[in-house]
């Protein structure tokens, strides 16, 4: 296929193009500069587009600047600069003629260009999450660090700095087999935020004059947050960019406010002391406290390599018993008795170093994991029987502070009382290439629609599992956040939070497109029909919900009154009330009334609060009599609607709960969570059914089938799951 980079090219990814040179919809030349034939659209960024070219046959970057202002483009140039003058296995290379400016048809607009050699593989951030953020080991570190190093000399020795170095500007290039030798090559990408060194602008900086502000959160070092860079903040970002991949969490999961400190260690039991004072030498405060240049940050690097050849590696948190073998209960008791210990270690080594909702539960949990599978695979070695035993010692920081020891206590403590039900997988449905964010149950109980954060629907025969439709937006890079299907069956409707998301109506039986609404440039978080089938809410990233006229798209009305993100939107099943749930923590219930000329008036009826955080889900009972919520404090709150009270807490969950959904009959509420369980739970009595572990990841949705015999689960490990419920 060629694909139009005309900006306003109405269909720029016509299949009749393929082999044309003219675009049929435009009329603008498809072989760009006489020389690239764009393939495929890769991304879609704040000021461009990036797409994959082919150059007689040989894949190509094409970077697309959309934004015109004079500041966009100098750093667009800047980058073209900068990576034609670096030659390094490290960094991306640029031909002489890489940079230049296109002309669509009739127009005088010039659009920037940018061609650069394509590096296969994947970025840092998507290989750690791809490997379940386990963190990398010492060695691993040490490599890489050298090699970044390396990369680093080159830009420096060039008078430019980086400015924006994190995991996800660090490409790990495609395996290279030397012999028997496999060869990692790391390669650093994304010089847009690069800035040329020179005593003027050294000069500025020591004089108080501000730079252009360009900062991650989270890796970027104090003063290029205040705008002013040196040289030396890279290699913070270099510190904290270790820390992520070192510990497997986002450096601002470990921030304190209180000291203005990094806590980071304690998640990396595995480290040596010495590896953890380099990275913090890197992420100093003050820019003079780092290393001075990359020629030192080399030589220390060397002493650290050498250092480490004659150290043992740190054990994740095992070790074996003090004493060679002694008595002690059977194996079966062994594994009884570790699994706690290993969870209060693994729940210790976090507890107290961050407030991220999400990282911190996804490390314990993937800590929770490892230590069990080395742990039986200890036993295996050893060959440890009935007479012999294996010692496992919970991480330091567990013994030594109060109220870590505290929270390992917890971790031991009884679940809440379970009854015993029928529920069983009866399958599995994959096909996403990425998290599964919402599900939908056609109201006849054959199809299935899933929305992922791969931007695709996909539609499924319910009863089968087998793929019947993908749905993909015309708009490329637009995540699909939620799907919604009408009470008539007919129409299917999904969001993208995304930026410039759209609401897109589609034919379910066809999967035609019908309509696109345009709920702002922050998008729609998630979407909900009214039961009769008229009404169509959508909440938003910026805290405020639209009501449209599902059937003419028109815009009813909006409602603010939240702070932050709208993650849920429900109607009762008459129809009068709509009940959100946001980042704010609060959930409000809005009355909806017809007026008396026919239009639509919603007004906040009541403010439910008692979550400590984001409420993600909330769900009517079919009576209409009660909502559930579920929240970031970990729990499930059951509301009496009539009073506002609420009448009950379920409190089983380890992680975040991020969906609810009630059975057709009212009876059972189920509750997916960020540890990747499913609970089910006798509305009435409060017990909780004994249900086995659903996915490997997080479940971000759950919904029930009509009849209330099939209840479907979605997840981050990217899977479509299928249990059937007696």
């Amino acid at each position: 296929m060629s694909h139009c980079i005309n900006p306003n090219c109405p269909k720029p990814t016509d299949p009749l193009n393929a082999y044309n040179r003219i675009c049929r919809q435009c009329g603008s030349q498809l072989l760009v500069q006489g020389r690239y034939q764009v393939v495929k659209l890769l991304g879609v960024g704040g000021f461009g587009k990036t797409y994959e070219a082919l150059e007689k046959g040989t894949p190509k970057v094409l970077k697309v600047l959309v934004e015109s202002n004079p500041k966009a483009i100098a750093l667009f140039q800047q980058e073209a600069a900068v990576l034609q003058r670096l030659k390094h296995p490290g960094i991306p290379r640029v031909d002489p003629w890489g940079y230049f400016t296109y002309f669509a048809n009739n127009s005088r607009t010039p659009i920037h260009c940018l061609v650069m050699e394509k590096i296969e593989g994947q970025n840092l951030e998507e290989w750690l999450h791809d490997r379940g953020n386990i963190p990398i080991t010492e060695n691993q570190a040490i490599d890489w660090l050298c090699q970044l190093a390396e990369i680093l000399h080159q830009v420096h020795a060039q008078q430019y700095f980086h400015r924006d170095l994190k995991p996800s500007n660090i490409m790990l290039r495609a395996a290279i087999v030397r012999g028997s030798r496999t060869t990692e090559q790391l390669a650093l990408i994304d010089f847009g935020s690069a800035r040329a060194v020179s005593t003027t602008y050294l000069a500025k900086m020591a004089i108080g004059q501000k730079g252009t502000v360009i900062a991650s959160k989270g890796y970027a070092p104090p003063e290029q947050e205040n705008g002013k860079t040196m040289p030396q903040s890279d290699f913070y970002a270099l510190g904290r960019t270790f820390v992520h991949l070192l510990t497997g969490r986002h450096p601002l999961d470990f921030y304190d406010p209180h000291t203005d400190r990094l806590e980071w260690r304690v998640a990396a039991p595995h480290i040596s002391r010495e590896m953890a004072d380099f990275i913090d030498y890197l992420m100093a405060r003050l820019p003079g406290q780092r290393p001075p240049n990359t020629e030192v940050l080399l030589q220390q690097l060397e002493d650290l390599k050498r250092a480490n050849r004659h150290r043992k590696p740190v054990p994740m948190g095992l070790s074996p018993a003090r004493g060679r073998r002694r008595k002690s209960p059977s194996v079966a008791g062994l594994r009884k008795i570790a699994s706690p210990l290993m969870a209060a270690s693994a729940i210790a080594a976090i507890a107290g170093v961050g407030l991220s909702e999400v990282k911190i539960y996804r490390y314990a949990i993937d800590r929770l994991h490892e230590y069990q599978q080395a742990a039986a695979e200890q036993v295996g070695r050893l060959g440890i029987d009935g007479g012999s035993t294996l010692e496992v010692t919970p991480v330091k920081a567990a013994i030594d502070r109060p109220q870590e020891r505290a929270i390992a206590t917890l971790a031991t403590t009884d679940t809440p009382e379970e009854v015993t039900e029928d529920i069983t997988l009866s399958n599995t449905l994959t096909g996403h290439a990425q998290d599964v964010r919402s599900l939908a149950i056609s109201p006849d109980g054959q199809l299935l629609a899933s929305g992922s954060f791969d931007g695709t629907i996909k539609i499924w025969n319910l009863q089968t599992g087998q793929p019947i439709r993908t749905l993909t937006s015309p708009n490329p890079g637009q995540i699909v956040s939620s799907v919604a299907i009408s009470p008539d069956g007919r129409t299917l409707v999904s969001s993208s939070n995304s930026y410039g998301g759209t609401i897109q109506i589609w034919d379910l039986a066809t999967g035609q497109l019908l309509a696109s609404l345009s709920p702002g440039s922050s998008g729609a978080f998630v979407v909900a029909i009214s039961p009769d089938g008229t009404l169509l809410a959508s909440g938003s990233e910026k805290g405020s919900i639209k009501l449209w006229d599902l059937a003419s798209g028109s815009l009813l009305q909006t409602l603010t009154g939240h702070v932050g993100t709208v993650y849920s939107v429900a109607f009762s099943p008459d129809g009068t009330t709509l009940a959100s749930g946001s980042e704010d923590g609060s959930i409000k219930l809005w009355q909806l009334e017809n007026t008396p000329s026919g239009g639509l008036n919603a007004s906040i009826w009541r403010h439910l609060s008692g979550h400590v955080g984001k409420v993600f889900s909330v769900a009517f009972s079919p009576d209409g009599k009660h909502l559930a919520s579920g929240g970031a404090d970990k729990t499930v709150k059951l509301w009496n609607l009539e009073t506002g009270k609420q009448t009950g807490t379920l409190l089983s969950h380890a992680g975040i709960v991020f969906s609810v959904a009630f059975s057709p009959d009212g009876e059972t509420l189920a509750s997916g969570s960020f540890t990747g369980r499913i609970n089910l739970w006798d509305v009435d009595t409060g017990q909780r059914w004994e249900t086995p572990e659903a996915h490997s990841r997080w479940v971000e949705t759950v919904a029930f089938s009509p009849d209330g015999h099939t209840l479907a689960s979605g997840s981050g490990d990217r899977t479509i799951k299928i249990w059937g419920v007696r």
